[in-house]
């Protein structure tokens, strides 16, 4: 019972961080504007990217740390953890400073501050504390969300700075207040130049493999936006990037949905109710799914999104549909890839994943030299793609003799 309880309590937390963005999208679309928006959108692939590499996945190995070597040295770890961050944000300070770039500077520190935030709730997760970890979550998003609001209606300077800037006000003092309330039931341990080579030959080894996993995942969720900025114009990133925002909704929810129903996937795995076959008739059935929000989204007029998103935005509703294709395909690959995580099939999933990667980086190239257009369909061919592949890999696996 007390599973189901946190698996909601999570799942709730989750879509209501992830929703918090969604709202604060009309407000951002019109107060920078169509450019502003599309510099913004630029910058936060940035962002997306440095946390990759300032995270090394700590939250992941703080994880896996606490499960397999107790909690005698995690405290040792979450600090070594802290050093990494600082010194790698001292060195991209160093360098927005030569590039005499305050945008840069502020996306840095906001980078930095979230892989904080990320350790301090993957330590509520460890020990299964729901509530706090959702607590956490929910009290960031708020916050986040009301300081950039705040400040951009105090200030009409450099907007994309103080967007960050209260993202990592918001980001600081949840943090702050999240260790101070930790500080007492955090073991006790001597931190020792030992400990920390130690701690930090862990959380390299654990980290450094999944920089090749996320940056596949970085490919197909955020390249195109650094490509469009390249080669079009600011106020046509803008459109791209708010139709995209519009469309995430659906992808929140299927991966919200796929969070809860997970379980009793499992579940009927080891019951015998599902199995391989079953699995391929459902993704099969599934496919029939995919097409409809995009359908139910073309037969909305578009000044309804004019409206949510401001008179500037005309066109979105064919970036729209056309993104909306591209998420619904993730329905049946969470049923495949879903069969193959039950199975351990990790590094076939990643070898698979790294694939796709390839197939919608060449699709990208391609449509990008089309027109912005044509974009969105690197997205659909690359999320397309790695369904036969997964498809031909769901089989039950052999028994041993």
């Amino acid at each position: 019972m007390k599973i189901l309880k946190d698996s909601f309590i999570y799942l709730f937390g989750e879509l209501f961080a992830k929703a918090l963005p969604f709202l604060l999208l009309p407000y951002l679309t019109r107060k920078l504007g169509v450019a502003g928006f599309g510099e913004l959108s630029f910058y936060q692939t940035v962002f997306s990217l440095l946390v990759i590499f300032f995270g090394l996945s700590q939250d992941g190995a703080l994880t896996r740390y606490y499960y397999f070597y107790g909690k005698r040295n995690v405290n040792n770890l979450m600090l070594t953890g802290y050093t990494y961050t600082a010194t790698l944000t001292a060195l991209g300070l160093l360098f927005a400073w030569f590039q005499q770039s305050l945008v840069l500077a502020s996306v840095i520190c906001a980078s930095a501050s979230q892989t904080i935030l990320g350790t301090q709730l993957a330590w509520r997760q460890c020990q299964k504390r729901a509530l706090a970890y959702t607590a956490i979550q929910t009290s960031n998003g708020v916050l986040t969300s009301v300081l950039t609001v705040l400040i951009l209606e105090l200030t009409t300077e450099m907007p994309i700075v103080m967007r960050f800037v209260g993202f990592l006000l918001g980001n600081l003092i949840v943090t702050v207040i999240a260790y101070w309330l930790a500080r007492r039931e955090q073991p006790k341990s001597h931190f020792t130049w030992r400990r920390m080579a130690y701690s930090a030959s862990y959380i390299l080894a654990f980290g450094t493999p999944l920089l090749l996993h996320h940056a596949s995942g970085f490919v197909k969720g955020q390249l195109d936006r650094i490509i469009i900025y390249q080669s079009y114009s600011a106020e046509q990133l803008g459109i791209y990037s708010a139709s995209l925002q519009v469309a995430m909704i659906l992808s929140i929810l299927l991966m919200s949905l796929n969070k809860a129903t997970v379980p009793h996937f499992y579940h009927a795995l080891k019951e015998g109710k599902l199995n391989a076959n079953k699995v391929r008739k459902i993704t099969l059935a599934s496919l029939l799914a995919v097409p409809i929000p995009a359908l139910i989204t073309f037969m909305l007029p578009e000044r309804l999104f004019t409206w949510f998103l401001g008179a500037n935005y005309i066109g979105t509703h064919a970036y729209i549909c056309l993104f909306l294709i591209g998420f619904g395909l993730t329905i049946p690959y969470y049923l495949l890839v879903n069969f193959l995580f039950y199975h351990g099939q990790n590094k076939l999933i990643s070898l698979i994943s790294l694939a796709s990667a390839g197939i919608y980086l060449i699709a990208l190239f391609i449509t990008a030299k089309l027109g912005l257009i044509w974009i969105p369909f690197a997205m659909i061919t690359g999320n397309f793609a790695i369904l036969p592949i997964l498809y031909y890999f769901v089989r039950e696996p052999k028994q041993a003799t």
